[in-house]
């Protein structure tokens, strides 16, 4: 009898230091969770203010430096402001569905939310952004139309090249960014589905 207690004791002490271990293994988890969604959230309020920055600056330098009167240039000026709105609006709306991913409740239930806001955040960054750059692109070039009629063949090529230069250098550097918050999102989800996975008891 004094056998079976002693053995009974063990087995007793050894499951409850195993639902330990993975009471400290889910908050270490659930803490790596955290620290990678305040990046992303960071990250998105970075893309904000740099992307209200630039609106602010094109609508600042279309209306009291150079006002263009062309129809087709105030197109091109929609298009150049109206894509960046639109980016502006995805990033608050990232924001949104990224704090309904970041809590412990949401983490036990189910991954869905979060698988489904990684692959949002692809799209973002695949045929959404591009089309973006498209649309801002043909709205840069439908302005030089007017620029044309002010400025020399070589002040307009210089202008083609500037926008080429000052279109790669942000390009790359976002694009270091956007790697790193996709692979973030990514660990993300491997930690919730770890979470659930793994026994409670």
């Amino acid at each position: 009898m004094s056998n079976d207690f002693d053995a009974l004791q063990r087995q007793w002490q050894k499951d409850k230091e195993q639902v330990e271990n993975n009471l400290e293994s889910k908050d270490e988890m659930l803490a790596t969770i955290t620290s990678k969604g305040n990046w992303s959230q960071r990250f998105h309020y970075g893309n904000i203010i740099v992307l209200i920055l630039v609106l602010v600056g094109i609508g600042s330098f279309f209306y009291f430096v150079a006002p263009v009167q062309k129809t087709l240039s105030h197109i091109g000026i929609g298009l150049m402001t109206g894509g960046l709105a639109l980016r502006i609006c995805i990033e608050f709306i990232s924001i949104s569905k990224l704090k309904k991913i970041n809590s412990y409740d949401t983490v036990l239930k189910s991954t869905s939310s979060a698988l489904s806001f990684y692959q949002f955040r692809k799209k973002i960054h695949g045929p959404i952004t591009i089309s973006i750059i498209v649309l801002y692109t043909i709205g840069f070039f439908l302005i030089t139309f007017e620029f044309a009629l002010y400025f020399s063949s070589t002040s307009m090529v210089l202008i083609y090249i500037s926008y080429v230069i000052g279109a790669i250098i942000p390009i790359v550097l976002v694009r270091k960014n956007i790697i790193k918050e996709i692979k973030i999102l990514h660990d993300i989800v491997l930690l919730k589905n770890k979470i659930i996975e793994e026994p409670s008891t």
